[in-house]
């Protein structure tokens, strides 16, 4: 005769086995409604990324006084358990008309076709008991994440983490997303810290605003922008002497040399200039024309050089043309008297 069994109790695994592909999640208490037996259900997930065929493990139940009522082994056989999967669920391991107060299950081997996980030397990790949220912080998130159950507070560790809704994660299953109730680790905690920050007063958004103007700019601000532009093409002094009016050498002036238009208008003073060729010096009108930041020191013998071969070229030409232009003169007009003289 089929007998429907019905819900009676739940709970979660409290410990967890470090590096099995599988993971005992939890034990199911169901009660038969003609018989009133008690049937032990236990719940697995598979958290690697290969299919489960096959499952070994060993459970302990007791009872209220703390007496062993079965121990036992129990395999699940022509599994096809596909990656984050739950299963064991409709399978009843044992059968009993006494109550039971605990179920201890250990994990033997786990099987992947052909391929076999031994974990009956693996020492289980007992987890940390979940934290409960009060009653108005576990509504206040069910309606934010628009979930039911949501009871505990999200936590992560070192080798795990635990869901609002109660269930394990360990760092073998990789993922942020609950297997169970969907949610997702990050967005779950980020509604619970908006949830449990405290609300911000109204007039701190204005307060807020005011500085964000200067912190913009002070990045792009550089101090002194204008000075170091100039710097590099900037002569130390230079200003100075630009300012203030240059006074006249003396010295050069008395030595200055005639140039050829001067020349030509007192030819006895050429003579004289050519005397004095050795205390030449360049004519004050060219060194004023020429400003002070551009007279390196290094090319004055050259500059001078150029002046020497320039000056005594226009002293040969002042020197040799009049006596020239006379004679052509003298030439034209003896020329000009023979014409009307003898051929006229």
């Amino acid at each position: 005769m089929e007998e429907n069994f019905n819900p009676v109790a739940r709970t979660r695994a409290n410990y967890y086995t470090p590096g099995s592909p599988v993971q005992f999640v939890c034990v199911e208490l169901l009660k038969g409604d003609v018989s009133g037996e008690h049937a032990v259900c236990l719940t697995f997930k598979n958290i690697s990324k290969v299919t489960l065929t096959a499952l070994e493990i060993h459970f302990k139940c007791k009872g209220v006084d703390g007496v062993i009522l079965c121990e036992d082994r129990f395999e699940y056989r022509d599994l096809e358990v596909k990656p984050g999967e739950l299963f064991g669920m409709d399978d009843a391991v044992f059968v009993t008309a006494k109550a039971i107060t605990s179920v201890d299950v250990s994990l033997c081997n786990v099987y992947n076709g052909k391929r076999v996980v031994h974990l009956d030397g693996i020492k289980r990790v007992r987890l940390p008991a979940p934290k409960r949220l009060s009653a108005e912080l576990e509504k206040a998130l069910e309606t934010r994440m628009n979930r039911p159950e949501l009871k505990y507070q999200p936590q992560v560790f070192e080798n795990g983490w635990y869901c609002a809704c109660g269930a394990f994660h360990p760092k073998e299953e990789d993922t942020v997303y609950c297997s169970e109730c969907g949610c997702d680790r990050i967005l779950l905690q980020n509604a619970l810290n908006t949830l449990l920050q405290p609300e911000q007063p109204a007039q701190t958004e204005p307060e807020l605003e005011t500085p964000l103007a200067p912190q913009a700019e002070e990045p792009t601000r550089i101090m002194g922008a204008a000075p170091v532009q100039e710097e590099p093409t900037r002569i130390m002094g230079a200003p100075c002497r630009e300012a203030e009016p240059q006074p006249e050498e003396p010295a050069a002036e008395q030595t200055r040399v005639m140039d050829a238009g001067m020349r030509a208008q007192f030819p006895s003073r050429a003579s004289h200039a050519a005397a004095d060729e050795g205390t030449r010096v360049m004519p004050a009108a060219a060194r004023r024309a020429q400003p002070i930041s551009q007279q390196p020191e290094p090319a004055y013998d050259d500059e001078e050089e150029y002046e020497d071969e320039r000056d005594s070229v226009a002293e040969a030409l002042i020197r040799w043309v009049p006596p020239i232009t006379a004679i052509v003169c003298a030439a034209v007009a003896l020329c000009g008297f023979v014409y009307y003289q003898f051929v006229l």
